[in-house]
């Protein structure tokens, strides 16, 4: 009966995403309703099996709502095959790409633009630069991802990192701004 029950929930919440203007993929699962904003022209595109956790019950770490993704016109957020987010906030004023397995910690918020001009009030335009988060890729709790950065596969976010620069693949990085701790040796894996 349980399996039914749940099933049911996250056709529901299937059929919420596709409302707020997200293609969907097979088996995705979302656990409480994500606040969703796809202006006009913006792409959400979710992959086959991603997990959205946005409800208390779901991740002892998640704040009830706190998972908002949005989606400026023009711009593409893109979540790979099985890609999981708890509690995330995702800014996509260009293009933000997770990679297949990417995993995104309770609080984290990921951005690609500055989102106003530095200085406040200069008349420079706002930067805006794409973000790609590799393939297995995890982020721990907290961590903020600026705009530009490239992950690498493997990686690992320490949780409360700020990451202002590329990360090369299978790294930990950790710190405000972030800096490399340490790279370990992963046995290479076929592209499935």
């Amino acid at each position: 009966m349980k399996k039914h029950i749940l099933q049911l929930y996250w056709a529901i919440t299937r059929a919420y995403l596709r409302l707020r203007g997200a293609e969907v993929g097979k088996n995705v699962r979302c656990n409480g309703f994500p606040h969703i904003k796809v202006r006009q022209g913006g792409r959400l595109v979710i992959g086959d099996d991603v997990q959205i956790n946005a409800a208390r019950w779901s991740n002892a770490h998640v704040v009830a709502g706190s998972t908002n993704l949005f989606v400026a016109a023009g711009a593409e957020l893109i979540l790979g095959k099985g890609v999981g987010l708890s509690g995330a906030r995702i800014v996509a004023m260009q293009r933000i790409v997770l990679e297949e397995g990417a995993m995104i910690g309770a609080g984290c918020l990921i951005c690609d633009s500055d989102m106003h001009e530095i200085p406040l009030g200069a008349t420079s335009e706002i930067s805006v630069k794409p973000i790609n988060i590799g393939r297995k890729v995890f982020v721990g709790a907290q961590s903020i991802i600026l705009k530009g950065v490239t992950i690498g596969t493997g990686s690992v976010i320490a949780a409360g990192s700020v990451v202002t620069k590329s990360v090369s693949i299978n790294s930990l990085v950790g710190g405000n701004p972030s800096r490399v701790i340490k790279t370990f040796d992963m046995p290479s894996q076929p592209n499935n």
